[in-house]
């Protein structure tokens, strides 16, 4: 696969990711309003470990978490990079072009890790 044939495939899995994990935190709020889900509780706990574990099995360097949870999903404009080349990381493609370079550096790309994310259409 050329680079950008697994830039292109990264990207398509971060907005796959970034798409359930929107998804799932609009659903967690709105049964934590209506009071069928407590954010305390062994459901949310369950349900918020089975997400982490699934990008733990994706990226092994943490770039997802890092982009969803610490970059808010790019929104906050969070700067990362190897060596001298740092930049703003706000869009899927962006963040694709990071870990490949990770992939590049570490020698470990996403064919070796075999990994499918996707999931059935989300109602």
């Amino acid at each position: 696969m050329t680079k950008q044939e697994r830039i292109n495939e990264w990207e398509k899995k971060i907005e796959q990711i970034v798409s359930n994990y929107k998804n799932l935190s609009k659903r967690c709020d709105a049964a934590d309003e209506a009071g069928t889900l407590t954010t305390e509780g062994n459901l949310f706990r369950a349900i918020w470990s089975a997400f982490e574990s699934m990008l733990n099995m994706v990226d092994q360097h943490d770039w997802i978490s890092w982009y969803l949870f610490e970059n808010d999903c790019g929104a906050r404009k969070m700067e990362a990079g190897y060596d001298d080349e740092i930049s703003k990381i706000t869009t899927p493609r962006q963040l694709a072009k990071l870990i490949v370079e990770g992939e590049e550096r570490y020698n470990v790309s996403i064919e070796q890790q075999n990994i499918d994310i996707t999931t059935p259409n989300n109602k």
